[in-house]
């Protein structure tokens, strides 16, 4: 009996655990309609999901059984269980909505509508839009606090990054960043955020607590999407003129390394652990796989037409 149990302790340490379980990834094909599926282990397209037309952006609940997408040419979000990968909720929202942010708790979804120039604030368990809070001309990427307090918005024709609080459903500020800023990233401890520009080759950082620009990056290439590293360490600049992903040292405030990927990489995420950084090319039409460690391509994966955006599910 003492050696059934120990084998079954054992057996129990080294199963693999079920909410590692399954490992994909979710690309949304803007120019094809199409959501790519892909196995993240073996890095290869398992499944093509028809869509409606223009899914801009998908985002995971934080448990994974969800996946809020929009499709722009709708003017819906589309609400996926992902065990079974059938739409469970189609959330009418206004004039083609583009991007997506989750809050950290799950509990809200938020979503840039630039026609009307608000940002749409979903409760995901009702499916049910609660607000819509005026922001300013082309509200784009949207990011949220780490304690789901603060919502940024970039605001390309602006050239600002909209600040909204997020109890109270308001603007609150707007900060001068770069040209044609399209996204702001919080670090892990949500005392800065990074603004990319678009539009310039400069990356600005704003502190958060007086919602100030504190310092500058000079990238040598423009940065649309981006991703922060879990530790905070670094930061993966997506530049869709140069093809290539770069890597900023946080602490030091510089370039560290340029890593070349597909053509107009839109979109960069990275695995939860930090292990791996995923590119959306939409000019080639693939998905770049980055080793973090490495800081090397590893794999090179064909999508839908146009891919606009990555979901990650699992670790």
């Amino acid at each position: 009996m003492k050696a059934a149990a120990t084998l079954l302790v054992l057996l129990l340490a080294f199963a693999p655990r079920a909410d590692a379980e399954p490992a994909r990834l979710y690309v949304t094909n803007l120019g094809g309609n199409t959501l790519s599926v892909i196995d993240a282990r073996a890095l290869k397209v398992v499944r093509t999901l028809p869509a409606a037309q223009d899914p801009h952006f998908a985002v995971p609940t934080p448990d994974g059984k969800r996946l809020y997408v929009t499709m722009a040419g709708a003017d819906q979000v589309w609400v996926l269980d992902t065990t079974t990968e059938q739409v469970v909720g189609k959330i009418p929202l206004g004039l083609r909505p583009t991007h997506l942010a989750m809050a950290p708790d799950g509990e809200l979804v938020y979503a840039s509508l630039e026609t009307s120039q608000e940002l749409g604030v979903i409760n995901t368990t009702t499916n049910r839009v609660e607000a819509k809070v005026p922001t300013g001309p082309e509200p784009h990427i949207t990011s949220v606090s780490p304690d789901g307090r603060t919502v940024l918005v970039g605001g390309a024709e602006s050239h600002q990054i909209f600040v909204i609080d997020a109890a109270a459903r308001r603007l609150i500020d707007r900060v001068r960043v770069g040209f044609l800023p399209h996204l702001a990233v919080f670090t892990p401890d949500g005392r800065r955020a990074w603004a990319s520009s678009t539009g310039s080759n400069e990356l600005s950082v704003i502190d958060t607590a007086s919602r100030s620009v504190v310092g500058k990056v000079d990238l040598g290439l423009n940065s649309h999407g981006m991703a922060m590293a879990p530790d905070g360490r670094t930061l993966w600049v997506a530049s869709e003129v140069g093809n290539k992903v770069l890597v900023v040292d946080i602490p030091r405030a510089r370039v560290i390394a340029r890593i070349a990927v597909g053509r107009m990489p839109h979109t960069v995420v990275l695995s939860r652990d930090g292990a791996l950084a995923y590119t959306a090319n939409m000019d080639d039409n693939t998905v770049s796989v980055i080793s973090t460690a490495k800081r090397a391509v590893v794999a090179t994966i064909p999508v839908g037409k146009a891919p606009s955006s990555i979901a990650v599910l699992g670790p």
